[in-house]
């Protein structure tokens, strides 16, 4: 047994038993261009999504409504690996050349809710905002209208320089340029945010005391020109908003502060799924536009906030059960680990003393070979003083034999020299005549008047010459 190739071998294979394969890991990359409430929402879909995707790893990123932010925070996912990017951008104009640059780079690019401005994307998800602006127009126009008899509508508008602020405009000015009744008296931006509906709002409604309906591009602004007609003592002024996301929103209808929302829809898990159809290779829609019409008002507000805390809830049970798997999966690998350790050096322990029996089997072995051959050593010694006694005994009886052969020897030596001395007599006498024989036969084979007949028998002449001579100058060479 080769130990030397045995062990690796054994080795190698209990390694082997122990590796276990990976799925292959995406990662993605989401750059948020706020962290408002409505983006918390998504985040919070995105992740509850992953748990079904254990290949999937997500990180999120938040610029803050800063251009130069987000594109920190997209060239680095780009620098870094990661598989996939999806993107809301702050401003279409800044971000546009930054996003093209990614997706001509390789790198999948999914961008949802404002759009940019280029077809330079590999998929597109977001809400239709022309259709919102038009439902919240509906909207006043159903519920208002019958108190007035003309709606004069402040709007706040959303940074103007976002698809879903230009897309909202337009849908809600559409429907009211459509209807008598219904009048924008003015429209500001208020870039999306509370402090700046404050703002554009106190402004407005002194220039405007006649306003009794205010349109805002979301929540938090609705929430801001809430704050400013209260102040102002103005109850009667309605309020609409855009969003409905849970803490804002719903809250602020459920409080009476604003009078209706629209929902803006999420969908951050289908948003996942389609990154991970784009990076598995799977078919996908290259746009896809999210329909939604719905007004949270009073009679819904509650029912839809309980139904989100409840989401909420099940989501954080979800996830602490998650963190609770994924930590008896952990405890369950380090135990296979550790067992498979102890199978290893199981395994190499017995494997040693298999090796060390066999050993000492081994030395036993030849300790009784080594023990056998001297004993057999001993009597060869024995056997061969025998005998060199016979030997010794023999040779007395050599050394008589030896001078009586010496004797014969010197008799034949005496008869063998007589024989050559005739040997070498006779070979000198025939000599002479093949010599004589030879030149002639010579002269003759280089005739030019003989026949092949006669050349052939003159060649055979020459050669028997020549062995005789040969045979002759053996006999004389034995002699020397």
């Amino acid at each position: 047994m080769n130990t030397k190739i045995t062990l690796p071998i054994i080795i190698t294979f209990l390694l082997l038993l122990c590796s276990c394969a990976e799925a292959p890991k995406y990662r993605i990359g989401v750059s948020q261009c706020s962290d408002d409430d409505w983006r918390k929402k998504i985040n919070g879909e995105i992740t509850r999504e992953t748990l079904f995707h254990d290949n999937v790893e997500v990180e999120f990123r938040s610029a803050d409504d800063d251009n130069d932010r987000q594109m920190e925070d997209l060239r680095y996912f780009a620098s870094n690996g990661f598989d996939l990017i999806i993107a809301a951008p702050n401003e279409s104009d800044k971000l546009t050349p930054l996003l093209d640059s990614i997706y001509h780079n390789g790198i999948p690019l999914v961008i949802f809710d404002r759009k940019t401005n280029s077809d330079y994307y590999t998929s597109f998800q977001g809400a239709d905002n022309s259709s919102i602006g038009r439902a919240a127009a509906q909207y006043a126009n159903a519920v208002y209208q019958p108190r007035y008899k003309e709606l004069r509508i402040l709007e706040i508008e959303g940074n103007m320089e976002t698809s879903p602020a230009r897309e909202r405009h337009s849908g809600f000015n559409q429907y009211a340029d459509s209807c008598d009744h219904l009048r924008v008296l003015a429209a500001a931006d208020a870039r999306w945010t509370t402090d700046g509906a404050r703002l554009v709002t106190d402004s407005l409604l002194r220039l405007y005391p006649e306003t009794n309906v205010i349109f805002a591009h979301n929540d938090r602004m609705a929430i801001g020109s809430a704050m400013v007609a209260d102040s102002l003592g103005r109850d009667d002024i309605m309020i609409i908003g855009i969003d409905a996301s849970p803490t804002i929103g719903l809250k602020a209808v459920m409080d009476s502060v604003i009078d209706v929302t629209f929902i803006y829809p999420s969908e951050g898990r289908a948003l996942l799924k389609t990154a991970i159809a784009i990076l598995e290779g799977k078919p996908y829609q290259k746009n896809i536009t999210i329909p939604t019409r719905t007004a949270v008002d009073l009679t819904n507000a509650e029912i839809l906030l309980l139904q989100q805390q409840a989401l909420d809830v099940e989501t954080n049970n979800i996830l602490d059960l998650k963190g609770r798997l994924d930590y008896y999966w952990e405890q369950h690998n380090i135990q296979s680990v550790i067992l498979y350790a102890v199978l290893i050096i199981a395994v190499l322990l017995g494997i040693l003393t298999f090796i060390i029996l066999r050993t000492a089997r081994i030395q036993r072995q030849l300790r009784n070979e080594t023990e056998e051959q001297n004993r057999k050593l001993v009597l060869q010694q024995e056997h061969l003083v025998r005998q060199r006694d016979e030997i010794e005994s023999q040779n007395q009886q050599l050394v008589q034999k030896n001078q009586e052969i010496s004797q014969i020897l010197e008799q034949l030596q005496q008869a063998t020299q007589s024989k050559l001395t005739f040997f070498t007599n006779v070979s000198h006498d025939l000599r002479t005549p093949l010599t004589l024989i030879a030149e002639p036969v010579s002269q003759l084979m280089g005739a030019d008047n003989l026949t092949s007949r006669q050349t052939k028998l003159m060649e055979l002449a020459a050669k028997n010459v020549k062995i005789l001579m040969r045979l002759i100058n053996e006999i004389l060479d034995f002699r020397k």
